[in-house]
């Protein structure tokens, strides 16, 4: 207890808070932070947990028992429970306000997490999506929209992560899209990193490590970066694919989908980056079908879904594989690993069921069960 005082002192100025603002995250006076800080009074028993998640550390933390960072195991576990709010809602809508009504939920019994806050923002920009296209949960989007801007605005402004500050920053920007304020978007894109410079950090790592631990580690610090840049080639071609598919012609969505997915096959060839590649597979085939019902191609489109349940049941087998393997999987984190482990054959018919809601919502019951009468 002796080292109570101090414990906060240290975390509140490893976060770059002052006493006044940890005082008004927390609800109490900058005196009663002073007065902590300088062991002449001590924070009530209720303060402790709210303290604890304040300053991001545990309360063990706080009474000088451990040093504790971010816990992962947070975040594994709300997408463990995001994965279940998908597979038991009627459709890609419905879950994503699911997803947020949960999430909201779990900020305000955990207040001041940056992992939760972070992940509300995410799921309200998902949500937000919907309400703009499908001007869905009219009355409930505002306060979820408000919520969001809130407590992102607490992530960006108090984390030291830059994992949760990047991602709010980038989910910020999406809502402020939909809600037509491009200025608002553009201030929270600014602050993102850009490969515009050529001068990456991971332009440079790879060849640091070499010097620093010779051929070996470069070869894991160049695998990490291939992953990372993998991630990011794939956004972007998921994302003009779907621009193509609503508002250009159908024709240049599968074509421009189809070189998307043979940059994909080229990087697979190193298996080091399959497990980076496997939602975007999943994306840029739901948009090719969106393109082909567009212009009733129900042959080409039933040779689509063939392909990803092709390509599906190829990466599903790819991390059977790779799971049972000790030297593999020391290559992944605990969360990429969480991700292949949770790929299985019921998880593929959930995401193929999830795209199957997408198209009926985009195209009708008839024009999906026309090109499923095809398929194998």
């Amino acid at each position: 207890m002796i080292s109570l005082g101090n414990n906060i002192k240290y975390a509140r100025k490893k976060l770059g808070l002052t006493q006044e603002e940890l005082a008004a995250q927390i609800g109490v006076t900058p005196q009663a932070v002073s007065k902590w800080e300088k062991g002449t009074g001590m924070p009530d028993i209720s303060m402790i947990v709210p303290l604890a998640q304040t300053l991001s550390v545990s309360t063990d933390t706080l009474f000088g028992l451990v040093e504790t960072d971010l816990d992962e195991s947070v975040y594994i576990n709300i997408t463990k429970d995001l994965e279940k709010i998908v597979a038991d809602s009627a459709s890609p809508a419905e879950a994503a306000l699911a997803k947020c009504q949960y999430l909201l939920e779990q900020v305000q019994q955990n207040p001041a997490h940056f992992i939760y806050e972070c992940c509300y923002t995410e799921q309200a920009a998902d949500l937000s999506r919907y309400a703009d296209f499908d001007k869905f949960c009219p009355d409930k989007w505002p306060e979820f929209r408000d919520m969001a801007i809130k407590y992102g605005t607490h992530v960006i402004r108090f984390c030291t992560k830059s994992e949760w500050t990047e991602r709010t920053h980038y989910a910020l920007a999406w809502i402020y899209i939909h809600e037509k304020n491009y200025t608002g978007a553009r201030d929270h894109i600014s602050t993102l990193p850009s490969i515009s410079s050529n001068r990456l950090q991971e332009s440079i790592l790879a060849q640091l490590a070499t010097f620093e631990s010779g051929l070996e580690g470069m070869k894991e610090v160049l695998r990490n970066n291939l992953q990372n840049f993998t991630r990011a080639l794939n956004k972007e071609i998921v994302y003009a694919a779907e621009d193509y598919a609503w508002y250009g012609e159908p024709q240049s969505c599968v074509e421009f989908a189809n070189w998307g997915l043979e940059v994909i096959h080229t990087l697979s060839k190193n298996k080091d980056l399959i497990a980076y590649t496997r939602g975007f597979t999943r994306e840029l085939y739901k948009y090719m079908l969106h393109a082909d019902l567009r212009t009733e191609a129900y042959d080409t489109a039933a040779q689509h879904w063939n392909a990803l349940a092709d390509e599906m049941q190829s990466h599903y087998d790819f991390y059977r594989t790779l799971l049972s393997n000790p030297t593999e999987t020391a290559k992944y984190s605990d969360r990429q690993l969480r991700y292949m482990e949770a790929y299985t054959l019921d998880f593929i018919e959930q995401k193929k069921e999830s795209i199957l809601d997408a198209l009926r919502s985009w195209h009708g019951e008839d024009k999906v069960n026309r090109f499923l009468a095809l398929v194998k």
